[in-house]
């Protein structure tokens, strides 16, 4: 009996480009001396789609790099996008009783790849893929999913180089991908304050006033609301994210768009200035992205409850009075009834990714997995 352990290191989750290094450890359990004929191990992209809504056509589908006399290409089927070439991990391997041999591949999914995702239409998904074989037996194949992350519009295989100091200095060298890509990604959420006005046909509503352009996974959108002369007396706000077919990949024309909400928060307003709201971004969630059939993106959606009252209204009023030793009482009571109507507003908003170590380490993530040969 053999033993197959498959790990990946960095704590599972790479941005697109990252060297991702794999390690397959091979033991012998048995007591006698075991024999594998060949290994080998490769990394793959696949998509999945919802067949009554999604039609992907041949031209969309990417070229797929693979040897199709290996053993793996079986495996690969019409869904794979992307796939590695496989690397050779041995032939004919001989192992003694209770011997144990690693044995370590690495590779590069392309910057042009879409992170993982798993939508309503459509599913992308990478793993880690190793098959084995011993003689006269059928492959057996060991998967390790892992997340990818990408940052749409930045390529950091093409990205600058550390400028030289001087004509004389040595050959340029390349930055490092975490330093570029997170580089890349402060310059995007950076404060940048923004308003918005809110109108109804009666007059301004709210004033909405973020202080970022961009939001990473994780991060808290704050939302100030400095209201106008309307009275406003309950606003609800949701984080979502839609979920957009291409209209050349729909299968019937006019595919609903798919909304998810992540975050909810209702406050009552009733004769307040100003207030402020924050929504969380979870980390176990996909940044704004699009692909030539899905497109991906954030929104912060408002409803408005707005009081139609008359000019000597007011959203409480006296009630019964009564004459007391200490002077005239009065008891406030609020309005039975209150005519009221609801104004939708939608913001976009851009989610971009996070630093991996910091996904891997929030959102938990396999980086393992093991198998008997």
């Amino acid at each position: 009996m053999v033993e197959v352990t498959l790990s990946v290191e960095g704590g599972g989750v790479y941005i697109v480009g990252q060297t991702i290094k794999c390690a397959v450890l091979v033991h012998n359990a048995s007591d006698l001396t075991d024999r594998l004929a060949w290994a080998t191990g490769q990394i793959s992209g696949h998509v999945t789609v919802d067949e009554r809504h999604v039609q992907i056509a041949r031209e969309q589908q990417e070229e797929v790099v693979t040897n199709s006399s290996s053993a793996l290409s079986k495996h690969v089927a019409n869904d794979c996008f992307f796939s590695s070439d496989p690397e050779i991990l041995f032939c004919d391997l001989q192992l003694p009783p209770h011997s144990s041999k690693e044995l370590k591949f690495s590779g590069i999914v392309p910057t042009h790849s879409p992170p993982s995702y798993r939508g309503s239409y459509i599913k992308y998904s990478y793993i880690v893929l190793v098959g084995l074989q011993r003689v006269n037996k059928p492959v057996t194949l060991i998967n390790l999913p892992i997340r990818i992350i990408n940052l749409p519009g930045i390529s950091l295989v093409d990205g600058p180089k550390k400028p030289q100091s001087h004509p004389f200095a040595p050959r340029e060298e390349r930055i490092n991908y975490e330093d570029y890509f997170m580089d890349k990604v402060q310059s995007l959420c950076c404060k940048r304050p923004r308003s918005f006005e809110v109108k109804a046909s009666e007059g301004l509503v709210s004033i909405v006033r973020l202080t970022k352009g961009a939001y990473r996974l994780g991060d808290p959108i704050e939302v100030n609301l400095e209201f106008g002369d309307l009275q406003c007396v309950q606003v609800t706000l949701k984080l979502q994210a839609l979920e957009t077919i291409s209209p050349e990949s729909e299968v019937n024309e006019g595919t609903d768009t798919r909304c998810t909400t992540h975050d909810t928060k209702t406050i009552q307003c009733i004769h307040t200035r100003s207030t402020a709201v924050t929504l969380h971004i979870p980390l176990n969630v996909v940044n704004s992205f699009s692909t030539n059939i899905v497109l991906v993106r954030w929104q912060v959606h408002f409803d408005f409850v707005i009081a139609h009252l008359g000019k000597s209204a007011e959203i409480v009023d006296a009630g019964l009075t009564s004459v007391s030793a200490k002077g005239l009482d009065c008891d406030w009571r609020p309005l039975e009834t209150l005519n009221v109507s609801t104004l939708s507003w939608e913001l976009p908003i851009r989610v971009v990714p996070t630093l991996p170590q910091y996904i891997a380490m929030i959102a938990w993530q396999r980086t393992q997995t093991k198998d008997v040969v």
